[in-house]
């Protein structure tokens, strides 16, 4: 179209000023016909692209996803593509109605140098006011996709970059670390029941010791009965053998209230003894059975706190995934801008491309020391999770005991005789070892 305009400015320059009206109307004519048609053919153009429709429709596509909440990953990243084509496609339109506006400007010059040479000023007039008037509806669109570039930068900056996602992983890693710490605490408060549990196990023994000592003593009154039949056989066989010394009955009989008087009274002791020991062993069963809830507890808590913190590490290893995905999406997508428009942007590109490989190196680096940061997190998960199942093992362990115990307080009431297995059962006291 422009080399069509720089022929017909050669063909405005051939009519001299002392031609005819004829010559004039055609010198004026041959510039303007083929412009005329130019623009012509550029107005029905842009009434199919105009900035309006084109900005409408992108905009109908795009207005949801800009102020949608919690753009993150692909989404983002697909949002920010759509809008920066968008605006260099009305940076396009800007620099064509700019094009055109210089046209216009240059073919109201002539007709302006053409006034001052022909004698038909009235037409020239009608030609110059029209020329005019599309320049000021040119200029009036330039204004309009001004307007609108600024509306979609301002949208681009507003929407949330890569740099804000790495902010709300940290603030996620920050929370880990608050958990961690609280993780630890629960560790430390783990750590004193077990040694709590530890003393209890050594009470347990302890009882374990005295039942042993009142099985003891019960085997001495089995026998002290047995020795007692015994000695009324004896007695009895006396009496007949020594009917006729009465003197030998009467000590005899004498002795065997004293032995037996003594044995009741030993019984009667030891009968005491186990009695208290008994009331000792049901206060502690009590006690342990108290503990062993506790620890059931602070084991559920411990459990749970494991599965929220093992949640928020893989949400943390996704999200830490997708911004790689999306660091590596915008640097393929800036590739390729910069290769189809590196005649139009080459300073500017030159200008940000610094500050990106700045924030590409430090996005890295950021992602690397989380990466490591998450290593360190799931050992430590793992090692809590080792000593809790070891803690769960001794509560069970000590559940075993204390049913025994039951049972075994059960047959003391029932007044039957205990057996030694029952009572020495091995207990894993270096389990830890």
């Amino acid at each position: 179209m422009l080399n069509c305009n720089q022929k017909h400015d050669g063909g405005s320059n051939a009519p001299s000023l002392g031609g005819d009206q004829s010559s004039l109307r055609k010198a004026l004519a041959a510039p303007w016909t083929p412009v005329e048609i130019g623009l012509n053919s550029q107005t029905e153009q842009e009434m199919s692209n105009s900035p309006e429709n084109l900005s409408a429709n992108l905009l109908s596509i795009d207005h949801e996803e800009f102020h949608s909440d919690g753009l993150y990953g692909e989404e983002a990243s697909l949002v920010t593509r759509k809008t920066s084509d968008h605006v260099d496609l009305l940076r396009e339109q800007l620099k064509i109605l700019s094009e055109e506006v210089a046209l216009h400007k240059s073919v109201l010059k002539r007709l302006v140098e053409g006034a001052g040479r022909s004698t038909m000023n009235g037409h020239v007039e009608i030609e110059m006011k029209k020329v005019s008037d599309e320049i000021k509806d040119k200029q009036q669109q330039i204004a309009h996709l001004e307007r609108q570039i600024k509306g979609e930068l301002d949208q681009l900056e507003h929407t949330p970059s890569h740099a804000t996602l790495l902010e709300q992983v940290n603030e996620k890693a920050f929370e880990l670390e608050v958990k961690t710490a609280d993780n630890r605490i629960l560790q430390d408060q783990l750590q004193q029941k077990t040694r709590e549990c530890q003393a209890l196990e050594e009470t347990v023994a302890h009882l374990h010791e005295q039942l042993s000592q009142a099985l003891e003593a019960n085997d001495l009154l089995s026998e002290s009965i047995i020795f007692q039949q015994y000695t009324d056989n004896n007695l009895q066989t006396g009496s007949q053998i020594h009917i006729e010394n009465p003197e030998s009955i009467d000590i005899s009989d004498e002795l065997h209230q004293k032995a037996e008087q003594s044995e009741i009274d030993e019984l009667k002791q030891r009968l005491c003894e186990l009695t208290e020991a008994k009331t000792q062993l049901e206060t502690h069963n009590q006690k342990l059975q108290e503990e062993s809830m506790y620890a059931k507890g602070l084991a559920s808590a411990a459990g749970v706190e494991l599965k929220a913190l093992s949640g928020e590490v893989t949400k943390l290893m996704n999200h830490n995934e997708r911004l790689a995905n999306d660091l590596a999406l915008a640097r393929n997508s800036t590739r390729v801008r910069s290769g189809h428009r590196v005649g139009r942007r080459d300073s500017y590109t030159k200008r940000l491309e610094p500050a990106s490989r700045r924030d590409v190196h430090a996005s890295s680096e950021r992602e690397s020391a989380l990466e490591v940061m998450l290593m360190a997190k799931d050992q430590r998960e793992a090692e809590l999770q080792k000593k809790i199942e070891e803690s769960k093992q001794k509560e069970a362990f000590l559940e075993g005991e204390l049913a025994n115990m039951w049972v075994l307080v059960a047959k003391l009431k029932k007044g039957q005789v205990i057996d030694q297995d029952d009572v020495s059962m091995p207990y894993p006291m270096d389990r830890d070892s």
